[in-house]
């Protein structure tokens, strides 16, 4: 039975994870669901075993969970990590009506070689434990995965956090977000040739990747390996030509660096995907220009003139509103029979008052 109408009892409402100090994205969709219910961390396995911590949900929430399907250092298949994921779910199916995960990828960024479609079969059956799968692209969307909107980022204006040391030419491109090795950027810089300029931005785990792109010592290629605070990543990208997207490979469905470059109005420079495609053909051509290939993106880069309008950025940026993944979030616990049609209809118009 659904809940009742008149939304007097909240949603208790599990999520994982918790928290996420180096990607706002888990605060921002926290955000979004306190207008359904109470938001609590998905108690850990150990707990719900040994404590007996069960406690009912109204419905709970994974993200990211099938990173576990791969062994990070050999890029193989972990049996022992399915296994726990797969016994996980089954656990937390006992004490939650609805289990709903959140798919960000493919298959996991540390999968190689054919481990990588055996990875992707896995995510598939283990996203069929689920009573429903939300992805960020609407080409992903099929049978009981639904489209929600991956949400904007909220980054105030704030006096300029640009280090004073910092010299950069009045035309380049940044590629900002976790420095890691599946994203190529060593491929782009490699290419890259002397009249354009990159900045490079971002944590980086890897010592050996780090080391690998510092060791081109081109010119024109700034290499920022360290925490970018959102405030500075937003003062670096206003004052550049635009977003880099260097990696394509089929198993990203979004990349949350092109949400980023979108909530402040930059445009976005990227080798063509899927999730690009349905971008450009769903919601707007202007903000993001696709490549065929590294090369071609080179050449995009060097002729681009700006030609994006307050239009655009106002459509893209009303796509990833607040106002809009609330509503299809909405729409999806309708489904679930967790609210009424009525009640995401009543948070909408509050939204809209407010």
């Amino acid at each position: 039975m659904g809940r009742d109408s008149n939304m007097n009892s909240r949603l208790q409402i599990a999520y994982f994870p918790f928290e996420n100090k180096s990607n706002r994205y888990t605060d921002n969709f926290k955000k979004i669901l306190l207008q359904f219910g109470d938001v609590a961390e998905a108690p850990p396995l150990k707990k719900v075993l040994l404590q007996g911590a069960f406690k009912r949900y109204d419905v709970l929430i994974l993200n990211w969970t099938d990173n576990n399907f791969v062994n990070a250092r050999r890029g193989t298949v972990s049996l022992r990590g399915m296994l726990k994921e797969f016994f996980r779910i089954g656990v937390y199916k006992l004490i939650a009506r609805k289990t709903v995960f959140v798919r960000h990828n493919v298959y996991p960024h540390d999968a190689l070689g054919h481990h990588r479609a055996k990875a992707t079969r896995l995510v598939e059956l283990y996203e069929k434990c689920f009573d429903l799968c939300w992805v960020h692209s609407g080409h992903m969307a099929e049978d009981h995965r639904h489209y929600v909107p991956h949400p904007l980022y909220e980054v105030e204006q704030a006096p300029s956090a640009m280090p004073a040391a910092l010299v950069l030419p009045e035309r380049y491109f940044v590629v900002f977000g976790r420095i890691q090795s599946y994203k190529k950027i060593d491929r782009l810089i490699e290419m890259l040739p002397a009249d354009v300029h990159i900045l490079v931005c971002g944590t980086c785990s890897d010592q050996g990747y780090k080391k690998k792109l510092q060791s081109f010592n081109k010119p024109n290629v700034t290499i920022m390996a360290e925490f970018i605070s959102d405030e500075l990543a937003r003062d670096l990208l206003v004052h550049s030509s635009g977003m880099l997207i260097c990696h394509s490979d089929d198993d990203m469905i979004v990349s949350g660096s092109i949400v980023f470059a979108i909530s402040i109005g930059v445009p976005v420079f990227a080798v063509e995907t899927p999730f690009i495609t349905w971008f450009r053909q769903a919601v707007n051509d202007r903000m993001i220009v696709a490549a065929t290939d590294f090369a071609d993106l080179i050449d995009k880069m060097r002729m681009y003139q700006a030609r994006i309008t307050d239009q655009d950025i106002a459509v893209s940026q009303a796509h990833f509103s607040e106002t809009s993944v609330t509503a299809h979030v909405a729409a999806t616990f309708n489904r679930l029979d967790l609210i009424p049609a009525a009640s995401g209809d009543l948070i909408l118009n509050e939204k809209n008052v407010t």
